[in-house]
């Protein structure tokens, strides 16, 4: 009796430290009363197998998960260096670089990785037009944001570096929150550059030839009204009998002179653009219309489609309409309080 009770009771003894009740992490099996135990020579191999097998799997499936996610990028551009970043849909940075101004080496950098872009986001500034021609030619979702739009929403980064820049654009990709700029033509750039560079000239010709003007007033010479042709021969008449004072004016006249030969060279260039643009000459068909305001207004217009109503033209040009004048407020007949009054 005594042999049996001390078998049963090893048996007990036995049966409390022999099941299996889970695994760790570790791989390890724990068992009620004991500390942990190694797994066995083939439960071993078995889960390294699993494990192997897992891996691989894991790496596929990350591979066709990035082909398959919605990928955003920012391009934050400088003089000399640009930052990319690129974040995932749920706002993870997945991968920045700091390149050289290069639109080769953005696609190559966005194409090496094997990703679906969404969008890809490009602040509007000074290199903004170039960048983005030659990024959308080559295929990429490109999305010019404004610029002002762009700062309000980067002035909550705390640190202010182009590489947050570039992660704040993004994730301003990412959530829609943006207002899309239309990026101007190559020629409506050229035909800008053409009226900026006439006008600038025009005002240091103008600058020249009142610095003269002052600087004859006070020795008592007056030059008066006088037309561009005649305004040197009126000049070089008044000098006659003071020399030092004619070798200093005579080098400012042949620069002005100079000057005036190169703004003929750009005007001429206007008058070619005006003759060979017919929506320009159409335009120059209207009372107080000339080459100037037509060209001005050709190149701010660039692309008429991108207004949805005409009345929005003049909201562009930074006109305020005349029923919200500040300056000199009028009620439209057409509210009940005009037509009482």
């Amino acid at each position: 009796m005594s042999k049996r009770c001390g078998a049963s009771a090893a048996a007990k003894d036995r049966s409390r430290v022999a099941p299996i009740r889970y695994k760790d992490s570790k791989g390890f099996q724990v068992r009620r009363g004991t500390g942990r135990c190694p797994l066995s020579g083939r439960a071993a191999a078995r889960k390294l197998h699993n494990d192997s097998r897992t891996e691989r799997a894991a790496r596929s499936g990350g591979r066709r998960w990035r082909r398959m996610m919605d990928f955003y990028a920012a391009v934050d551009v400088s003089l000399e260096t640009m930052n990319i970043c690129v974040v995932d849909g749920d706002g993870n940075v997945g991968r920045e670089a700091k390149l050289e101004t290069d639109p080769d080496a953005i696609e190559l950098f966005l194409a090496e990785w094997g990703i679906h872009l969404k969008r890809v986001g490009l602040e509007a500034f000074c290199y903004s037009a170039s960048r983005f021609t030659a990024l959308a030619e080559k295929g990429l979702p490109m999305i010019c944001i404004e610029n002002r739009h762009a700062k309000a929403a980067l002035n909550a980064i705390l640190n202010k570096t182009h590489r947050n820049d570039a992660n704040g654009i993004a994730q301003m990709m990412r959530t829609g929150w943006l207002r899309a700029v239309l990026g101007k033509s190559e020629s409506a750039q050229t035909l800008r550059a053409l009226l900026v560079g006439r006008n600038t000239m025009l005002g240091k010709v103008l600058n020249r030839e009142n610095m003269i003007r002052g600087l004859l007033r006070p020795f008592g010479l007056k030059v008066g009204e006088i037309s561009v042709g005649h305004f040197d021969a009126r000049v070089r008449d008044l000098l006659p009998g003071k020399k030092e004072l004619e070798a200093i004016v005579a080098p400012l006249l042949d620069a002005r002179n100079s000057m005036r030969l190169q703004l003929a060279k750009l005007h001429r260039m206007v008058l070619t653009a005006t003759r060979s643009d017919s929506a320009v000459r159409r335009m120059m068909t209207g009372a107080g219309v000339g080459a100037l305001v037509a060209l001005t207004f050709r190149a701010t217009v660039d692309n008429p489609a991108r207004f949805k109503r005409s009345t929005n033209v003049g909201v562009h040009c930074g006109l305020t309409p005349r029923r919200f004048n500040p300056a000199r407020p009028t009620r439209s007949a057409a509210s009940p309080n005009a037509a009482m009054s």
